[in-house]
């Protein structure tokens, strides 16, 4: 009898661990299975975010977000008499928008972008010929500073501009400029519209068209 019970008790445990194996075989298939849908999840989350927002290469210009400070101001005609270099003129408003300047055989400087920071009578001639010029603060050089995310913006601003119907050119001259207590401006002849940094597409387009063609003279 005693015999009996024996084997009887051995096949119970052998079953008992039969059963505690079959479930522990469960038990891992249900973490794989787990494991893998949670890779799926997380690639398909990252190769979603990756196609949302695709890696930058190369350096990133920075976001420039200046914002208007007041209206447009008209600022008192200082004249515009022409003058032949080295001469140098002290103007009465910082930034001037009107006043004496070099005339370089009659025409204005090139309209476009400079990183060079020209001199008031430099870029007065190119107000005077109905164009508009951006000067804006700015410190550093070489790729990444200041200066440089602040040309780009700026050269956002010339490619986004109209071109001049009559001379078929963006009649727009953007440069730094230090000597002025606004942190970037927009100039037309004996006007200006100061910003916190280089300002939008929209303003400078709204400024650009409101004054093109509208200083003293304007020949090319």
């Amino acid at each position: 009898m005693a015999r009996k019970n024996t084997a009887k008790q051995a096949r119970l445990d052998e079953r008992a661990a039969q059963i505690r194996n079959q479930l522990e075989a469960e038990r891992r298939r249900t973490n794989i299975i787990i494991a893998a849908f949670a890779v799926l999840i997380i690639g398909g989350a990252g190769v979603l975010y990756f196609l949302v927002n695709p890696p930058q290469f190369g350096p990133r210009a920075a976001v420039i977000t200046g914002k208007a400070v007041g209206a447009i101001q008209t600022i008192p005609d200082e004249g515009r008499s022409h003058l032949a270099r080295p001469a140098r003129v002290t103007y009465k408003h910082q930034p001037p928008s009107s006043g004496n300047h070099y005339t370089d055989k009659e025409a204005p400087r090139p309209w476009g972008n400079v990183q060079t920071e020209l001199l008031p009578e430099e870029f007065i001639h190119n107000l005077e010929h109905g164009g508009t010029v951006l000067v804006y603060q700015c410190s550093g050089s070489g790729a990444g500073s200041d200066c440089d995310a602040k040309f780009q913006a700026a050269q956002a601003l010339l490619d986004g501009l109209p071109k001049d119907p009559t001379y078929n050119e963006v009649k727009f001259l953007a440069t730094p400029y230090q000597e002025m207590t606004p942190k970037a401006a927009l100039l037309a002849w004996d006007h200006e519209w100061d910003f916190t940094n280089v300002p939008n597409l929209s303003d400078a387009k709204t400024f650009y068209n409101q004054f093109l063609n509208k200083g003293p003279e304007q020949l090319q």
